[in-house]
């Protein structure tokens, strides 16, 4: 990240990231996109929930290890490093990751005026939006409407002042879209013929509650499989534990270790 891509950041909200994922990348993760959401349908179907995903996919990362894979290359790239170090100024964790089909002329629950976090948390950097273009996003395929500022306030804007004053966030494939997850935004509507794709991942600091608990859903027996960091950025780091055996560990062994903050 630039210096000004830092100011942005912190004063407008947002920030566009030009040209930070290959075409190779894009081309696997399509493949993976496509999976989460037959994934996703064969579940729901199985439980008894007869709704369609309505272009999400939450929680796509474990429905292919490409997704896995994405996060290793993040990491490699230094995206999560510039993050901590200019954005949350400490460690983070992966708080989800899913997949986002925008189908023509199909409003879902993101194109609800909202913000991710559950709670205003003022001047404190808990957490971060990261919208990875899959697909250009374009003002007429509903690329994500954003309220540059509303970060620095707690109210919620009228449908009215939203629009009348929101940016509609555009670039091209491979672009990602950063955006402090006080920001107030929604999906846009896609009005042209074709599906609009895009991977959302949040990351939050490490005291926060993940949206799913990945460690667990992914295995404990597969944390060695990956590199130190991306333990941590899994959310291995900053487990709770649920018996007094898991409590009573040597440091090394610990389900929450230090150096989290």
């Amino acid at each position: 990240m630039t210096q000004q891509d830092i100011l942005n950041l912190k004063n407008k909200g947002y920030v566009i990231l030009k040209n930070k994922v290959p075409q190779e990348w894009i081309n696997k993760l399509s493949v993976g996109i496509n999976n989460a959401f037959i994934e996703h349908r064969k579940t729901q179907i199985q439980n008894n929930n007869d709704i369609t995903t309505g272009g999400v996919a939450l929680h796509a990362l474990l429905s292919d290890n490409i997704f896995i894979n994405f996060l290793e290359f993040l990491i490699k790239e230094n995206f999560i490093k510039d993050l901590e170090d200019h954005y949350f100024k400490s460690n983070c964790i992966l708080n989800s990751l899913s997949a986002l089909n925008n189908i023509p002329h199909q409003p879902n629950f993101s194109s609800l005026i909202h913000r991710d976090l559950r709670f205003y948390s003022y001047n404190l950097s808990t957490m971060v939006n990261c919208l990875l273009m899959v697909d250009d996003f374009t003002i007429k395929n509903g690329g994500t409407h954003l309220l540059p500022y509303s970060h620095l306030k707690k109210e919620k804007p009228t449908d009215e002042e939203f629009f009348s004053k929101s940016i509609q966030a555009t670039g091209k494939s491979g672009d990602i879209l950063v955006f402090n997850s006080n920001v107030w935004h929604s999906t846009g509507l896609n009005t042209t013929n074709k599906n609009r794709r895009g991977i959302p991942i949040t990351l939050s600091r490490s005291f926060m509650k993940q949206l799913l608990d990945y460690p667990r859903a992914i295995g404990y027996d597969k944390m060695e499989n990956f590199d130190l960091k991306l333990q941590q950025l899994l959310g291995y780091h900053s487990r709770v534990p649920s018996s007094l055996d898991e409590w009573y560990q040597p440091e090394d062994k610990r389900f929450y270790k230090k150096n989290q903050d």
